[in-house]
């Protein structure tokens, strides 16, 4: 039996964990998906896209099953990126329920609408975070799914 990182891991588990991590993989690019779309104007069905990192079918694999996997450094290193994942999310929630229509305050202090491009180029900076985090978090599970992958060969 292969040991790894304090954890003793049979070929069964070993795959069983891969397949995990797919379906983890599956999941966070569906959520993704979701939230670029919703960036782009369409409608998306509640519970479609959680806001909260532990809701998500991601992150309900996180903090159950995978936490089978926690003394690796390389699956505690996902944590972040996923958190991170979802803050900009909620940033993001937050700039688009903005009022559409300009109060009076804001039509006053902004005559020209120029706040209308500033709000457009936070959210176009918020999208490309969102790319980028993104792939970091995907970077890290190909880093544990290799780590898991080089116990075959012990």
């Amino acid at each position: 039996m292969p040991f790894i990182a304090n954890i003793n891991i049979s070929h069964t588990d070993r795959e069983k964990f891969l397949q995990q991590i797919g379906r983890a993989k599956t999941a966070h690019l569906r959520w993704r998906a979701y939230a670029q779309a919703l960036l782009s104007g369409h409608d998306i069905e509640e519970g479609q896209l959680p806001l909260e990192h532990d809701e998500c079918q991601f992150g309900r694999w996180y903090y159950g099953a995978g936490q089978a996997l926690r003394t690796l450094p390389e699956f505690r290193a996902i944590e972040i990126p996923h958190k991170q994942l979802h803050q900009v999310c909620l940033d993001l929630f937050s700039l688009l329920k903005r009022s559409e229509k300009p109060s009076l305050w804001q039509r006053i202090l902004d005559p020209t609408g120029k706040g209308d491009s500033k709000k457009a180029a936070e959210i176009q900076l918020k999208a490309t975070l969102l790319t980028s985090v993104s792939g970091d978090l995907l970077r890290s599970l190909e880093t544990l799914e290799r780590q898991l992958q080089a116990t075959q060969e012990f």
